[in-house]
């Protein structure tokens, strides 16, 4: 299959590095803005064609599928261009500003019957499942804490003046929209949408946040997520039940998960040692058009519409408005 790259930030590194892994994944196209930052992208990983427009990489008719990693801002617009072409697409998390945005994608998606993919690397890797299928460990569940918090360079960007892209509210960026996702993926993902979502923000000037809490009510547990780009913290996912607590080393990549029996005082390893992690959304996508499939089967469409009306609430909470919310 293949795929036109649009963006060449650092996240279209980890798609390319995902891509090496798959032998029926060819990049054959890029596109930025910048002629600069394509010959750049072009020259580091052997691509044939650059464009510094998408419509113009559409209309070369080169590729079979998309990838899409620009602001959150732009989602929107560039993946419903592609999926009315009828290209599959695969478009970086997350997938739009808010959820009204993904519902129409999603609808245009199923009009067109084309592929399109959120990119949770998360979701796809095998110890995201390995998890789902050994939740019933931990016994009656109770609490679950989950902590991403990684402080961003460009937050020293931000201070100087500079207004990176990273702390715009006008290009929906934010670490709700960042590292949160990640958060409420994983939670969402395992347990389904919460009864009830309490939230909170820390915001700047740009009306961007960057850092936030939420708790999910779910009846009989509760799930406390936090997540900030201004401060560092030990990466946290413990499930914890009656009988035991499940643990994730980390909420995005998901690397090693390890059960420990309160019973039996023991701890010992139920994950698996992954692959490179681009490479399971890579290979599911392609499998998945290969086989006629409009989303995918085993992150289907109906979980990134729940994801994302949990996001929206969340903001909603927390007062981040984007244009898009308007």
């Amino acid at each position: 299959m293949k795929f036109g790259v649009i963006g060449t930030n650092f996240v279209s590194d980890f798609f390319m590095e995902g891509a090496k892994c798959v032998t029926e994944c060819e990049v054959v196209a890029v596109c930025d803005i910048l002629e600069e930052k394509v010959n750049a992208f072009k020259e580091k990983y052997n691509i044939p064609y650059g464009f510094t427009s998408y419509k113009d990489m559409a209309e070369a008719n080169l590729i079979d599928a998309v990838y899409i990693a620009v602001p959150n801002g732009l989602h929107h617009e560039i993946a419903k261009y592609f999926l009315e072409r009828k290209i599959p697409t695969f478009c970086e998390k997350p997938l739009a500003s808010n959820a009204k945005e993904v519902k129409d994608l999603i609808e245009t998606a199923k009009k067109n019957n084309v592929y399109f993919q959120e990119g949770l690397v998360s979701l796809f890797g095998p110890n995201f499942k390995i998890v789902k299928e050994n939740l019933g460990l931990v016994g009656n569940l109770r609490q679950v804490n989950v902590n991403f918090s990684k402080y961003s360079t460009r937050y020293d960007a931000y201070l100087r003046g500079d207004n990176p892209t990273t702390f715009r509210a006008d290009l929906s960026n934010g670490a709700t929209m960042d590292l949160g996702v990640y958060c409420v993926a994983l939670v969402v993902g395992l347990f389904g949408k919460p009864k009830k979502i309490l939230s909170t923000a820390s915001l700047v000037e740009t009306g961007a946040d960057v850092a936030g809490s939420s708790i999910y009510d779910y009846g009989d547990f509760v799930a406390s997520l936090s997540y900030s780009k201004v401060c560092d913290a030990n990466p946290l996912c413990e499930i914890c039940g009656e009988l035991g607590t499940i643990r994730v080393d980390h909420p995005s990549l998901l690397n090693s998960v390890t059960f420990t029996d309160r019973l039996k005082k023991e701890t010992r390893s139920i994950g698996v040692e992954p692959n490179y992690n681009f490479s399971y959304e890579v290979s599911e996508m392609i499998s998945q058009v290969k086989a006629g499939k409009t989303e995918s089967e085993s992150v289907p469409l109906q979980l990134s519409n729940d994801i994302h009306e949990v996001l929206t609430e969340m903001r909603r909470q927390s007062g981040i408005v984007f244009p898009a919310d308007k």
